[in-house]
Formats: structure tokens, sequence, C-alpha cells
């Protein structure tokens, strides 16, 4: 299992960009909030969960289920 890697939320021309606080991962994400979308723009370390609020907009890590 991974460590958890805090993601902050700021409001950008592109939507809410949410970047990784830890200075050896560097994950950035956006979410456009006209189109619900979200588009990873720098991916960081893969074995971390990240997690991360802004608003009314909470990301958590995901479930897995056992197959």
């Amino acid at each position: 299992m991974g460590t958890y890697h805090q993601l902050t939320g700021a409001i950008s021309p592109g939507g809410l960009l949410f970047t990784c606080e830890e200075d050896d991962c560097g994950r950035r994400l956006v979410i456009d909030r006209d189109r619900g979308e979200m588009v990873v723009i720098d991916h960081g370390d893969p074995f971390a969960l990240h997690q991360g609020v802004v608003g009314g907009v909470e990301m958590s890590p995901p479930r897995v289920v056992p197959t």
C-alpha cells in the first residue's frame, strides 16, 4: 500500500488546479468545472494515494475492491 499525499487546490483559468504538496512527487491535475472533467497533467508518484479538498469539491483515495 502506498503513502498518502495531500493535494492543495487553487482556482486557475482552466478550472480547479490540484498540486501535490510533496516535493519529490509533482502530481498535478485540473478539474474543468463547466464540463465536470478531470485531466491529470503530471502523474507524480504512481504508488502514492492522493487526497485533497477545496470548497465543495472533495477528493479521496479510490477504494480497492479485491478480485
